[in-house]
């Protein structure tokens, strides 16, 4: 199996990665990556399922790295038809190595260590700090798709599922789980749809960004029958999302894409199927989900790879203020903030706009609890214009 791996891993680099990754003239650092993908095995086929979890595996490195890039992926019946890559920053890979391989039910993991080259003015800032993204209910289009299977909490358990791979496999944030919870887009969205959501959102779930699902399409094509008139093969059925990420301070829409895929539904038209089952989750049609999650999570740490997170000041008292970072946002005690002055203006619309001025006060943290942390203002003549809802960047 080894030697069957490195001559795949061989190929999928030779045909991908030299010609997509263009070498850099003047190579200022070069560091060693670990990184860990994985891939579904459908139909016993553990060579695609092995090149999935290397391709997985090499963007997650690339994110480590702070390479942007753009990705396309299609897939047909949970197979991988088109992968098109794009890179947006300049670097050069040097040895990989296979760390190890290991087959865990139906799912193929391996684990890489990469030397990625990269010059200085080509890195994304990196401060290991996680943002927390509230997620919704997914919406659905057009709910009389539900009946085809009696999928009673589809929308529930796809969220469900979203949060569970962004917890499991992101390296940049963390859920805020509100699968139970529909969020209203018509009510909620502020002035024109799709461009700003209220701040309220965020502010009363302490979350960094909100991601809207929105499942557009999951209906079920006719089945093909036989000379005889039977039906002989299962209905392939669509599922067709799309994810848009918002800011939680400004409401701005900051990245949003859609995905599609199809495969065969291999359960009964009159049968109740249970969605949040492993027989589900284990078909044809569950696999070709699942295998969307995944791009989409390494999607969303790419559009969040060059952005800091922005924490807000939720309380203070004299030179102490509490923070609405935590523990699980990667925040330790010592480390440093500065300090921005938030201030809201009135648009054209009269909705409120938010804008940053520059302040010399910064805190240090003192104490850190699972969801935010208290802090010391440092610079006392700096301090006495810091409110509440003002921004602490990490420095």
């Amino acid at each position: 199996m080894q030697k069957s791996y490195f001559k795949n891993m061989q190929i999928w680099f030779q045909t991908a990665l030299f010609l997509i990754l263009s070498s850099a003239s003047a190579l200022a650092s070069a560091n060693w990556i670990e990184a860990q993908g994985s891939a579904e095995i459908r139909n016993g086929n553990i060579s695609q399922a092995r090149e999935e979890a290397i391709a997985q595996a090499v963007r997650y490195a690339s994110l480590q790295s702070g390479v942007q890039f753009s990705s396309t992926m299609e897939t047909s019946n949970g197979a991988l038809t088109k992968n098109s890559v794009q890179l947006l920053n300049q670097t050069q890979t040097g040895p990989v190595e296979l760390i190890s391989e290991s087959i865990n039910g139906t799912e193929l993991i391996v684990k890489l260590r990469i030397e990625i080259y990269q010059g200085p003015e080509q890195a994304c800032k990196s401060d290991h700090v996680k943002a927390a993204i509230l997620i919704p209910q997914a919406g659905l289009a057009d709910r009389t798709q539900l009946r085809y299977g009696q999928l009673n909490e589809f929308e529930q358990d796809i969220s469900n599922h979203l949060i569970a791979r962004l917890n499991q496999a992101s390296t940049k944030s963390f859920s805020r789980a509100h699968a139970d919870t529909k969020l209203d887009i018509n009510r909620d969205l502020d002035v024109v749809r799709g461009y700003r959501l209220p701040s309220w959102l965020s502010e009363t779930t302490e979350s960094q960004y909100i991601l809207v699902p929105e499942i557009l399409d999951i209906s079920v094509d006719p089945p093909e029958t036989s000379m005889l008139g039977l039906f002989s093969d299962d209905p392939n059925r669509q599922f067709k999302l799309r994810l848009s990420l918002y800011h939680g301070i400004s409401g701005e829409q900051i990245w949003f894409k859609q995905y599609h895929t199809q495969a065969p539904w291999q359960f009964g038209r009159q049968e109740v199927v249970a969605t949040n089952g492993d027989r589900f989750w284990r078909s044809s049609y569950g696999s070709a989900i699942k295998t969307i999650m995944k791009t989409a999570v390494a999607d969303i740490d790419a559009a969040l790879s060059c952005r800091p997170v922005l924490g807000q000041i939720v309380a203070r008292s004299h030179d102490r203020v509490i923070l609405n970072l935590g523990r699980r946002h990667g925040i330790r005690v010592g480390d440093k903030f500065s300090v921005v002055l938030q201030q809201n203006i009135a648009d054209r619309f009269n909705q409120m706009r938010v804008i940053g001025e520059k302040s010399d006060a910064s805190l240090v943290i003192d104490q850190v609890s699972e969801d935010s942390a208290t802090a010391v203002l440092m610079n006392k003549n700096a301090t006495y214009n810091v409110q509440i809802s003002d921004i602490a960047i990490k420095i």
